[in-house]
């Protein structure tokens, strides 16, 4: 590093690339011993036709080794800061331009799960003749801009701050002090009273679930009726009675099977939906995506009927759960499986995954006892 200039670079490696160029050249030399060596003609063809691959794919690796991606860096000098994306300049700040600068910890999302290393964002306090309009930042509701695009992990952060102290007034903020002052909620105390699934101080919700008192009295009755048809059928000399009796009883089977396999795929890991309700707040996880929030981020929560299907909407507390939580901006519209419908009023969030009866009885009992999150009236569409 030099005294002068400073680069924080997510730009990827290449040397993955030569490391397959080396196992490619390697695994060419082997066939090439099968192609030269005294095999049969079907060995030496196959063995053949493996070299060429693996040339090709040495060659298309030795091509991506000696060709570096583009630039994604974060610049400072003496003159300002400059971000560089996809190997050209996406704005520049001159350090008489910046009213003060922020190393702002990035806020962790609620997971009851070991969260990763922390990450700071460099947050911009702009002056008057600063240009707000470039590209990679996020305004804050203090007019205060985010470096969205790219985020500093500790070690740059160490880096950073001796080069910006010598330029401009710095700052160090921390959102997530906060967290540790809310009281927690009694939603796992409740769960238990009631009987709900809690497993390690969470509870579970099967958002896509059917009802497990109806299936176990679907289940309780048509192995009753299957019972009965049994007996019926082994009892009676009459073949009509009995005929009867076997159809019934293979119908009543099958339907339980359908029924059985129907209600068995909402388990799979694909379709499966749930929500872990914590003492801190709530995590919202389908397959390849996942909510979480702290429970004092939110000020109320409801029922949203629209279409036929209910959704669970919450309010978040202030405009800076938006800042947070930009990736979440989609749950902001009414109907979550089109990206053209309106957005929800009042600045209510939906997840975008209805809930059955018996999911929504379990949330309900779960938050009655709840001390500062409010449960408002339900909002059907118009």
């Amino acid at each position: 590093m030099a005294d002068e200039r400073l680069v924080i670079s997510r730009t990827p490696g290449v040397i993955g690339h030569l490391v397959l160029v080396i196992l490619f050249g390697t695994l060419t030399t082997v066939m090439a011993f099968g192609v030269f060596g005294d095999y049969k003609p079907a060995v030496r063809i196959v063995a053949g036709v493996l070299c060429a691959v693996f040339i090709y794919c040495g060659t298309i690796e030795f091509r991506n080794y000696r060709t570096p991606p583009p630039a994604d860096e974060l610049v400072f000098d003496p003159a300002g800061i400059t971000r560089i994306k996809g190997g050209v300049v996406a704005w520049m700040a001159q350090w008489a331009d910046i009213e003060k600068v922020f190393l702002s910890l990035k806020f962790r999302e609620y997971t009851r799960y070991s969260s990763s290393s922390d990450q700071f964002t460099l947050v911009i306090r702009p002056g008057l003749d600063f240009d707000a309009r470039a590209a990679g930042f996020a305004r804050e509701p203090d007019g205060d801009l985010q470096v969205a695009d790219i985020g500093l992990w500790p070690r740059d952060a160490e880096l950073v701050l001796p080069f910006l102290v010598k330029h401009v007034d710095v700052a160090i903020e921390d959102d997530n002090t906060a967290v540790a002052a809310v009281p927690d909620e009694p939603v796992v105390s409740t769960a238990r009273e009631d009987d709900l699934d809690v497993v390690e101080d969470v509870v579970k919700i099967h958002v896509n679930g059917w009802d497990k008192r109806k299936m176990w009295v679907f289940r309780f009755v048509s192995l009753t009726i299957e019972v009965c048809a049994l007996v019926v059928a082994a009892a009676t000399d009459g073949s009509a009675v009995r005929v009867c009796a076997v159809v019934a009883l293979f119908a009543l089977f099958a339907l339980t099977m359908v029924v059985e396999g129907l209600e068995g795929a909402t388990h799979e890991k694909r379709q499966k939906v749930v929500l872990e309700l914590g003492p801190r707040g709530f995590y919202f996880r389908t397959y390849g995506s996942f909510v979480g929030v702290w429970w004092h981020e939110i000020d109320a929560v409801r029922w949203g009927v629209d279409h036929g299907a209910t959704y669970l909407d919450f309010l978040p507390g202030s405009d800076m759960f938006a800042v947070r939580h930009p990736r979440l901006a989609e749950l902001t519209k009414s109907d979550p499986y089109d990206a053209e419908s309106e957005s929800i009023d009042g600045g209510w969030y939906r997840l975008d995954r209805p809930f059955t009866v018996n999911a929504r009885r379990e949330f309900e009992s779960s938050m009655r006892k709840s001390e500062r999150v409010e449960f408002r009236e339900t909002a059907v569409a118009g």
